[in-house]
């Protein structure tokens, strides 16, 4: 199905040239949405568009010209009843999507029938063969967890859950404020045990079970990865997302909170404003039209690669 109009012709969109190509990533991201779309109607899970799509709805009723992503967000309750039928959804499909990335606060979703390729999966010009990985175009999707809402109970949780984080990304760092006399809100015996399993995705399972039970403890909201880099900032009142409204993307419309406007400018600022930021978010290779299986078989990376 066609979501973007004039998907094989290039055009100026916004000043900026938007080739047939990148439209067809577009297309294929859409195509992904519309799957989880249909999910969260099966199963009144309510999500919303977030980040740059959030951006490009607003601004360009469609994809930002020079992105090529697609983002959306639930709550951490919607988010972890999402992961628990995701993938029997999917099975139904017949193996055109894929959960690539599944972790406690973000997922990724992978379109089977098309490739992407970035600088991580390639090591001294040699592609890393992972088993079982997933390497097509994707989407995501974040949870949203616990924020500073200037409560002692915000406060608790945003700051445990933070806590937790740091165990899994920066211990020493945990352990060293500990030894010279600071304190954690989160006993330390919970920390040297999850300090202890050595499973990254079961930490992160570990963690999850926290951040669920601290959900209700503030009334308000944000990406945990966010919270780590600023804790105040990217705060958000869940008040902002307590009715959902549609807004023109592309030839469809994609759910976005009430307040999108005031969500909008803590992350961009003059959000009306285009800025270019130039991330090529595409990696090295893609395509949307060659089934990533059958672009692993036929590529040949040596001729690909440059030599350095």
């Amino acid at each position: 199905m066609a979501f973007i109009k004039d998907l094989y012709h290039d055009e100026i969109r916004s000043g900026y040239p938007v080739s047939s190509d990148i439209k067809k990533v577009w297309n294929r991201h859409l195509e992904t949405w519309q799957e989880v779309d249909r999910i969260c109607r099966k199963h009144a899970i309510p999500y919303w568009a977030a980040y740059g799509t959030l951006l490009g709805a607003a601004r360009h009723k469609g994809f930002i010209p020079w992105d090529g992503d697609l983002d959306l967000c639930m709550m951490r309750p919607d988010f972890n009843r999402f992961r628990k039928v995701v993938k029997d959804e999917f099975a139904q499909s017949g193996g055109v999507f894929e959960v690539k990335y599944n972790s406690f606060h973000a997922l990724e979703i992978s379109h089977s029938q098309t490739t992407a390729l970035g600088v991580d999966d390639f090591k001294d010009g040699k592609f890393l063969s992972k088993e079982n990985v997933p390497h097509g175009l994707l989407i995501d999707i974040f949870a949203f967890d616990v924020a500073l809402d200037g409560t002692k109970n915000g406060f608790f949780a945003t700051n445990a859950l933070n806590e937790l984080m740091g165990t899994i990304y920066n211990f020493p760092a945990i352990k060293k404020h500990v030894q010279q006399g600071g304190k954690l809100l989160i006993d330390w015996s919970v920390i040297e045990k999850l300090h202890s399993i050595s499973d990254k995705n079961e930490q992160k399972e570990f963690v999850n079970v926290y951040a669920t039970a601290l959900f209700n403890q503030s009334s308000a909201v944000s990406w945990i990865e966010h919270v780590c880099l600023d804790m105040k900032k990217y705060s958000q009142p869940k008040s902002w997302y307590r009715e959902t409204v549609y807004l023109p993307f592309e030839s469809i419309e994609l759910p976005a909170p009430v307040d999108y406007e005031k969500i909008l400018q803590i992350h961009y600022g003059d959000w009306r404003t285009p800025i270019n930021d130039f991330n090529p978010r595409l990696g090295i290779f893609h395509s949307a039209d060659i089934p990533y299986k059958e672009f692993l078989q036929r590529a040949n990376f040596e001729l690909m690669l440059p030599k350095k």
